[in-house]
C-alpha cells in the first residue's frame, strides 16, 4: 500500500506530547509548577487535520494544568495523560472508536513510543528523533519537536489526501 492510500484511511491522529507538541525540555517554577512551551503552527495544524475530518488525541506519560489547557482550547478529541504505557490505551481508543489500525496515525519521538509505532497504519517520528526510532516511521517532520512538527506531520498527510489547498483556502479569501 502507498503512502496515499495509508493517509487517505486515516481518522484519528494521536500525538506525543513532550518531544512532540513541545520541545521536550521540563521547565518549573519556584513553586514546582510545570510550565509547557506550545508552538501556534501546530495549533492551527490540529485546527487544519480537524476541519479534514480527522480526530486528533494525545497520550502521554506527563500530565500538566498547562498541557490540559492547551488542549481543551484547540478541542482535542482524546486526551490520556499520566500513562506510560500508551498501548494499552491505543487498544482502548481503538475499540471506543471502532477504529482499525490502519485508520490510526501516530506522531512519536522516543522509545516508550515504539509500541505503537510500530503498530498503527502511519506511523510518523520527529527529525530529532533517536535513529532507531526513525527506522519505524513512515514519515520525519522537518521541524523538531516543539518547533512546528505536529503541523509538519499534518501538513503531509493532508496533501497526501488532497485537503490541503481545501483546508487552507480559507485564508485567501
Amino acid at each position: 500500500m502507498d503512502l496515499r492510500d495509508r493517509a487517505l484511511k486515516i481518522k484519528l491522529l494521536l500525538l506525543d506530547v513532550d518531544g512532540v507538541l513541545t520541545d521536550g525540555r521540563l521547565y518549573y517554577t519556584s513553586r514546582g509548577e510545570e510550565i509547557k512551551v506550545f508552538n501556534v503552527r501546530d495549533g492551527l495544524g490540529i485546527k487544519l487535520a480537524q476541519r479534514a475530518g480527522i480526530r486528533i488525541g494525545v497520550i502521554s506519560g506527563r500530565k500538566s494544568k498547562a498541557l490540559i489547557n492547551r488542549l481543551k482550547e484547540l478541542k482535542v478529541d482524546e486526551v490520556h495523560l499520566g500513562y506510560n504505557q500508551k498501548l494499552p490505551i491505543l487498544e482502548d481508543v481503538m475499540k471506543r472508536l471502532s477504529l482499525s489500525l490502519e485508520e490510526i496515525a501516530f506522531l512519536g519521538d522516543d522509545y516508550v513510543d515504539l509500541p505503537i509505532l510500530r503498530r498503527v497504519g502511519f506511523p510518523m517520528t520527529v527529525v530529532d528523533a533517536p535513529e532507531e526510532i526513525k527506522e519505524h516511521a513512515l514519515y520525519i517532520t522537518n521541524s523538531k519537536g516543539g518547533h512546528g512538527a505536529v503541523r509538519d506531520a499534518i501538513e503531509f498527510i493532508l496533501k497526501l489526501r488532497g485537503q490541503w489547498e481545501e483546508v487552507i483556502s480559507q485564508y485567501y479569501a
